[in-house]
């Protein structure tokens, strides 16, 4: 979740991947037995994603994992013994298929497809940092444009939403982050800079983009970072975002950074429907996109509600009824898109 809010989907994926590959050879030359310990969040940019397919992303599997789900994964998993039971079944099915697909270790990755994705990481790593990670103008429009500093109302964190007082991202806790960008329909983490960067690698060579879609066929991680991005994008709502949008003080801020960020939520779902060869997002998974459809009708009220009420609270309205509600807001949105960030 921290590599995420710092460098991007793209390359936070990508650099895991580099250190799960490193860290199975260095044990391997030691005749050492890893098993690595994952912590996984509700939302993907904080590692969260269907864990069969996460499981067999991974460039190397031993055997033997450690996993700690948190916030409201462990509800929507283990609460009923019956989603418990299924749930278990799932990551047993993909250690067992990770175990004996062929050859034990998967760690060679083609070399075109490692530059390629070096290529990515590269692009979608410069493009967050200027456009995200070290721009003013987009982390002041975050706190305003979110119910961030209204979280405590709905006691969801267990911590404080910043290390330290401060305005830079560096002071702010990657689940805040994740889901102040939730709340307001953007989901900026799970998406921002992947279509910058698939779009410039296909731009200086047309053949290129083949070459991703034999990926998304072949290559299992990148298939699985493609589709948490996906997902995400499947959760924006534009027109909602631009309600959350209008309360940002400064109209000229608020104009620069909502364009930035709506181009580039237009950018990387014209990419990923070309990489994946879809019409639509969800297409090949139309389970889920009906099930987002069906939520729809209860977490969009929800959404014109919180506007509301934050636009009142940040004009000096304060009662314990509109405390209440708001809070009552974020968590019904939470549980509505089923991530807490």
């Amino acid at each position: 979740s921290d590599s995420n809010k710092d460098g991007g989907m793209l390359t936070s994926t990508w650099e895991i991947y580099k250190a799960h590959r490193d860290l199975h050879q260095v044990a391997l030359d030691c005749n050492v037995r890893l098993k690595l310990f994952h912590g996984r969040g509700g939302t993907v940019g904080r590692g969260g994603g269907p864990t069969h397919r996460a499981l067999i992303a991974q460039p190397a599997f031993s055997g033997q994992f450690k996993l700690t789900e948190q916030g409201e994964v462990i509800s929507y998993k283990y609460a009923d013994p019956e989603l418990s039971m299924r749930n278990l079944e799932v990551m047993l099915a993909a250690a067992l298929e990770a175990l004996t697909r062929p050859g034990l270790v998967e760690m060679t990755v083609a070399p075109d497809w490692h530059q390629a994705m070096e290529d990515l990481s590269e692009s979608a790593f410069g493009f967050y940092r200027a456009q995200i990670a070290e721009n003013q103008d987009t982390l002041m429009f975050f706190q305003q444009a979110t119910p961030i500093a209204e979280f405590e109302l709905a006691r969801l964190g267990s911590r404080p939403a910043r290390r330290q007082s401060g305005t830079q991202l560096e002071d702010l806790r990657a689940i805040p982050w994740g889901f102040g960008w939730i709340q307001s329909r953007l989901l900026v983490p799970g998406w921002f800079g992947v279509g910058h960067a698939l779009t410039a690698f296909v731009k200086t060579d047309p053949t290129r983009l083949e070459l991703l879609q034999h990926m998304m066929a072949k290559f299992p991680v990148f298939f699985d970072m493609i589709r948490n991005v996906e997902v995400a994008l499947a959760k924006v709502d534009l027109p909602l975002a631009s309600l959350y949008a209008d309360l940002v003080e400064d109209p000229n801020l608020r104009q620069r950074v909502f364009d930035n960020l709506r181009q580039e939520y237009l950018r990387t779902c014209e990419m990923v429907l070309k990489v994946t060869r879809q019409n639509s997002l969800l297409e090949k998974n139309p389970g889920l996109a009906r099930s987002l459809r069906q939520r729809t009708p209860y977490i969009d009220p929800l959404c014109l509600i919180q506007i509301e009420l934050l636009r009142r609270k940040r004009a000096g309205e304060e009662s314990d009824t509109l405390n209440y509600t708001l809070a009552a807001t974020i968590n019904g949105i939470a549980n509505g898109l089923r991530n807490t960030g």
